[in-house]
């Protein structure tokens, strides 16, 4: 919230700026702290999409965290998705749409922007897919125009799915053109890698859109596919599309917002009992990754002293506690706010940049002071990253297609052990530290043994996806937003918790328009979160 109040005073105070100028003078005809093609440096309005991308990113995977029970939802659907939740994201994606425009209008005029503008058409193909997979239909083409569209329709979500793939075919044929480099926080420049993510999110629209790919004009969607998998694609962790936060500094902010949430000041959300069960409990053998990517802040018993838990003897609560001092809250408790903000789990050293648990047990925001019987428990000060898309990611989407779309290529168990391996070595080598309890050679095979078993033995076709996404949803911690698509284009993980007080919810099938957008624009009508995006083909009611 308060990130949300600090963006909204920036955005003020630029209006602020803009009306001051433009009073000041009157015998001005041009504002001068207009933007304009002529002044504008492409260096640095690239580096403004880059900023805006991780921006809404980040606050994107925050807003469905909840929703997808990585933290507890301590109130109601309705409420976490209300009309006020995308507002600040809705301002700048618009100001990520406008100066994307500029610097394709520059690209149109300069061909030593090639690459430039290839970068720029990316990175607002994953922000416009992700717009419209969370609310729909959105202003684009008439957007950044308030002259001529003061009031921008929305474009539909199947054309403005079709413009993102055109466009990655075209930023393609641009990076392998281009003559002039360009300097990026992604990639560095590196064209091979730029040119795995085009085809990589191509791909990955391509999967997310496999109940309805007739209307996004694929017609041989396994062909698409087949020709996409023998191309430069993101298969090894040193291509994975991921955004690297800063050690330590904080003015500007460029710390990891999980970071911020749980290390700058106490703990005021919980982890998912359900979450923290899966890693700990849901297997004869723990997940792997569970102590880096949780924290226990305290080791007290969560039923002594004060209330902290109200939930014990409760029937209608399915975990409460889940012991060993995870302490979080189940999905749906609003029960909260009972003086536990230190004891409560919270999040580790992957992707936030936190610390790894040693089961010192020292309150997160002091773990750089010497409370600790170890004498100091560093943290990585939050130099987390945002796994936007890794070659884990890609495995698993790979091993959904093979199995559930007939004629794709790749052997569906490789890639499902591929995608576990992987994404266990990320996290357990992040950071660069190691400790006496980092999980043994054995505890991983026996984990894996256990993944693969649990596949091999799955009675059908729904079973066999079941176990793929189920360790999907593991290894996206830290991106909600893959989770959130996954469940609704597939409805697994079959075993996540419904809400304890409402046994039969309204799941947000999406997400509703910003409020502010709807009260400016005239063409805009606020919508319900029972409404779905083209390619959830599904039932209603079929996820909770």
């Amino acid at each position: 919230m308060m990130k949300k109040i600090i963006k909204n005073i920036k955005i003020f105070a630029a209006l602020l700026v803009l009306v001051g100028c433009e009073t000041t003078n009157f015998d001005l005809q041009e504002n001068p702290n207009f933007l304009t093609p002529e002044n504008a440096n492409p260096e640095f309005l690239l580096n403004e999409i880059q900023y805006l991308f991780q921006d809404i990113v980040s606050d994107m995977i925050l807003n469905s965290d909840d929703v997808m029970r990585y933290e507890a939802m301590t109130s109601s659907y309705g409420d976490i998705v209300d009309v006020n939740v995308l507002n600040v994201e809705w301002e700048r994606f618009y100001e990520a749409v406008n100066i994307s425009k500029t610097i394709d209008n520059l690209a149109s005029q300069n061909s030593n922007y090639l690459y430039h503008n290839a970068v720029n058409k990316l990175l607002m193909g994953y922000l416009t897919i992700t717009m419209v997979d969370y609310v729909g239909d959105i202003p684009y083409s008439q957007a950044g125009n308030p002259l001529e569209f003061p009031n921008p329709k929305s474009d539909s979500s199947v054309d403005l799915y079709k413009m993102v793939l055109t466009n990655i075919d075209q930023s393609i044929i641009d990076i392998n053109n281009a003559t002039v480099d360009v300097r990026d926080l992604f990639y560095s420049g590196d064209k091979e890698n730029w040119v795995a993510f085009a085809n990589t999110l191509k791909l990955r629209i391509l999967v997310q859109a496999k109940l309805a790919s007739a209307e996004i004009g694929v017609s041989d969607l396994q062909g698409e596919i087949n020709s996409l998998l023998n191309k430069n694609i993101i298969d090894a962790p040193s291509e994975d599309f991921v955004w690297k936060y800063a050690n330590g500094v904080d003015e500007p902010e460029s710390r990891h917002p999980y970071f911020r949430r749980a290390y700058v000041s106490s703990f005021s959300q919980y982890i998912g009992n359900q979450f923290m069960w899966m890693l700990k409990d849901s297997k004869s053998v723990r997940d792997p990754r569970i102590r880096y990517y949780l924290y226990r802040q305290d080791d007290r018993d969560p039923f002594s002293g004060p209330p902290y838990l109200a939930c014990q003897g409760d029937p209608s609560v399915d975990y409460c506690y889940v012991g060993d001092h995870y302490w979080g809250l189940d999905h749906g408790e609003s029960r909260t706010g009972r003086g536990d903000n230190l004891f409560r789990t919270t999040y580790g050293i992957y992707p936030g940049g936190g610390s790894l648990d040693q089961d010192f047990f020292v309150n997160a925001p002091s773990t750089t002071s010497p409370e600790n019987p170890a004498g100091s428990l560093p943290n990585l000060n939050g130099q987390g990253i945002l796994p936007i898309l890794t070659s884990s990611f890609v495995k698993f989407l790979r091993a959904e297609a093979a199995l559930t779309i007939t004629g794709v290529n790749g052997n569906t168990e490789i890639l499902l052990e591929e995608g576990v391996r992987e994404s266990i070595d990320k996290v357990t080598s992040f950071g660069g530290q190691s400790f006496s309890l980092s999980p043994t050679n054995t505890d991983i095979e026996n984990y894996v043994t256990e993944v693969k078993n649990n596949y091999t033995n799955a009675a059908d076709t729904n079973a066999k996806l079941d176990v793929i996404m189920t360790e999907y949803y593991l290894a996206a911690f830290g991106n909600s937003i893959e989770a959130y698509n996954a469940y609704r284009r597939t409805g697994f993980p079959s075993m996540l918790q419904v809400p304890i007080d409402d046994d039969n919810p309204t799941f947000p099938r999406s997400f509703r328009y910003s409020k502010t957008a709807v009260d400016r624009n005239t063409s805009l009508n606020q919508k319900s979160i029972t409404e779905k995006i083209f390619w959830d083909t599904n039932p209603d009611n079929f996820i909770k």
